[in-house]
């Protein structure tokens, strides 16, 4: 239970300091669309996986209100679809973007493999970072194209 929340605390840390740096005050407009667009999408995904069963949350911080995780969902990944948005690459390069993509898939699915691996904040009961990997890069793509779209809007 300890590591547990060593771990919250942590990520919570890293999370809010990684935005304090990245995050131009231009951009904190686009920055806060961002979070709670993802927030909302995590939550709906979230809430799928757990309604069929993929994954559980054996370690909740409200252990009587929900079955999902709130660190995770609402504030960690947000985190990462923020810095997704703020570095995205503003050259067409078609290689760049994908390697944008691709890295930033494969830390949101390095960052849960070792959570449940190493915490019982997220147990994976039907699901693999494979199938997690290819899920983050669908919601990546659904964030880009909502923000973008949004940001239209904004000129």
């Amino acid at each position: 239970m300890i590591k547990e929340i060593l771990i919250i605390i942590f990520s919570w840390l890293i999370s809010i300091s990684l935005m304090l740096k990245y995050i131009p005050k231009e951009s904190k407009r686009t920055a806060h669309i961002t979070f709670l667009f993802v927030s909302t999408i995590t939550w709906i995904y979230e809430y799928i996986q757990l309604l069929t069963g993929l994954v559980e949350f054996p370690f909740r911080e409200f252990n009587g209100a929900t079955k999902m995780s709130f660190s995770l969902y609402y504030f960690v990944y947000p985190t990462f679809g923020v810095l997704f948005i703020t570095l995205y690459p503003m050259e067409k390069v078609k290689l760049r973007i994908f390697n944008h993509f691709f890295v930033f898939a494969i830390a949101i699915t390095t960052y849960s493999f070792f959570i449940e691996k190493y915490s019982s904040l997220i147990f994976f009961k039907k699901w693999n970072w494979f199938a997690s990997f290819f899920s983050n890069l669908i919601i990546l793509f659904i964030v880009k194209k909502f923000v973008y779209w949004f940001k239209k809007g904004l000129v």
